[in-house]
């Protein structure tokens, strides 16, 4: 995390703060219906957080939004309305997210905070950090480059000034090559990478949570009391995170209309 990273502090919780990632919402696997009700059945959060990869692909630029869109970022303002910090942490396939966020509601944007790199958050006595996590994996070549261009000013720009149906056109194609690109780092957990990552994060933070690799797992580096949290991802587990006002680490399943609540230790051993 460098000097810049947006942060913020909560000297003293009061409600639960929910983690979500990798919804990669669409209308079959991952209905977004499903996850709009998964958010309006969910007890009032005082923070809730997204760590990116909310659609297959999504063209932050509201002219881009489609009506599940536009019905998600709703489902979103409702836990802003009701008082909640709705934290946005931009994915690898989110694209043309804002630049220069303010710590203030920008509409038609449902978030309070939104952050195009990490985040930092002081929770009560706890010092926790999230990032979406596509750029962890220094190995993969051939994504920090697309990374890096479709992220560049060019791109946006470019983007920017084109009809609604050809953006989203072009983002269709880009999904597909998306699912398809780069197997061999898909189906490998780039441990080193990782454990490189979390020596670089951990000191001086007691939960670093972290996106993007569809698992669920926990990572501790010797000599370092915080853990890296892989937060599992929404798409495969209907699954968020929940962390209580008193520290206390849980897993929560939604499934049927009904939330499922599993507590773990900071080890991350259920």
């Amino acid at each position: 995390m460098h000097p810049s990273t947006p942060s913020f502090c909560i000297e003293k919780p009061e409600g639960p703060l929910y983690i979500v990632t990798d919804c990669h919402l669409d209308f079959d696997q991952a209905p977004f219906e499903e996850f709009i009700e998964m958010l309006e059945r969910l007890p009032q959060a005082q923070v809730l957080i997204c760590l990116g990869d909310l659609f297959k692909v999504w063209l932050a630029m509201p002219k881009f939004w489609t009506d599940a869109h536009r019905r998600v970022m709703d489902a979103f303002r409702m836990h802003r309305d009701r008082g909640s910090k709705v934290v946005f942490v931009a994915g690898n396939r989110e694209k043309l997210v804002p630049r220069g966020w303010q710590d203030r509601i920008q509409e038609p944007y449902p978030f309070t905070h939104l952050s195009r790199e990490d985040w930092q958050l002081q929770w009560g006595q706890l010092k926790l950090g999230f990032i979406h996590g596509d750029a962890i994996n220094t190995q993969d070549l051939r994504h920090l480059r697309w990374r890096a261009f479709s992220n560049s000013r060019g791109f946006e720009t470019l983007f920017r000034i084109m009809p609604g149906a050809m953006a989203r056109w072009i983002a269709a194609k880009v999904e597909a090559m998306l699912a398809g690109s780069n197997r061999k780092f898909k189906i490998s957990f780039p441990d080193q990478e990782v454990e490189n990552f979390a020596k670089q994060v951990l000191p001086g933070v007691d939960h670093y949570f972290v996106g993007h690799f569809h698992l669920d797992r926990v990572i501790r580096v010797p000599g370092e009391s915080g853990i890296l949290r892989i937060v599992p991802d929404w798409l495969a587990t209907r699954k968020l995170l929940k962390l209580n006002p008193d520290g206390q680490l849980s897993s929560v399943v939604f499934q049927e209309g009904v939330f499922q609540e599993t507590k773990e230790d900071f080890s991350g051993q259920n």
